[in-house]
């Protein structure tokens, strides 16, 4: 069995990925406040019978609280990425996200928030999307790829606009383009589009307009040659044999 706090914080990942409440949790035989100091760690390890109302209450078994439980951050972004229905696999992720499991590899923790972030917008939990890609944001900061900079700060800006805050998505779209200078014309493009958006929900039509020929001279940009497969040589002619000889 895990102890606390990873008990907790094992238990509040599990109940989020729910959609569960507080109080839809504990009902049937717990106090919210119990819950909520156990989710924080300030109370010790529950009581097989508590244990067994979670997991009956949370439809897990009493495995996914124990210390040897489930996968690495590695394994569960595995499964997660080659799952047909990723959503349904993503419990573990969130999981181990949340514990923080794995934090000594930013790079596998960024490809494991950017999985999560779009089955949190696939579901319409936007806001938990957004809470994902402020962190993704944060993460791409620290590793200093600019590419990871620039489409974290693209998808952050959309779901701002998703939740309603026009000026934030303006902010983070605008950062995207500062840093997108470099990057291949897919990149660009995507961040210019995220700033159009942004820009005429804001009421900026002549910036809007401005980036929109961006884009276009983007778009009109040729692509890179590609190297022609190479040709099969054509088959020489085998030389004549000799006749046999004539007496």
């Amino acid at each position: 069995m895990l102890e606390q706090p990873a008990f907790g914080r094992r238990l509040r990942a599990l109940r989020r990925e729910r959609g569960l409440s507080q109080t839809q949790l504990a009902t049937g035989g717990l106090s919210t406040g119990y819950l909520s100091r156990l989710e924080s760690g300030t109370r010790p390890v529950p009581t097989r019978r508590v244990v067994e109302h979670l997991c009956r209450r949370l439809g897990v078994a009493p495995s996914a609280f124990g210390s040897g439980q489930g996968h690495s951050l590695a394994q569960a972004l595995a499964l997660a990425a080659s799952s047909a229905h990723p959503a349904r696999a993503a419990g573990d992720l969130a999981a181990l996200l949340d514990s923080g499991a794995d934090r000594p590899d930013p790079a596998l923790r960024w490809q494991a928030l950017w999985l999560l972030a779009g089955v949190r917008h696939e579901e319409g939990r936007y806001e938990d999307e957004h809470a994902l890609l402020v962190e993704l944001t944060a993460l791409s900061e620290t590793i200093g790829i600019p590419e990871l900079i620039v489409r974290a700060l693209t998808r952050l800006s959309r779901c701002s606009r998703m939740l309603g805050d026009t000026p934030r998505a303006c902010a983070e779209a605008a950062a995207a383009h500062r840093l997108a200078g470099d990057l291949s014309a897919a990149d660009r493009s995507a961040v210019l589009h995220a700033l159009i958006d942004a820009e005429t929900d804001a009421g900026r039509l002549a910036e809007a307009r401005a980036h929109a020929g961006e884009l276009r001279d983007i778009t009109a940009e040729p692509e890179p040659a590609r190297p022609e497969p190479a040709r099969p040589e054509p088959a020489r002619p085998e030389p004549a044999r000799p006749g046999p000889a004539v007496r």
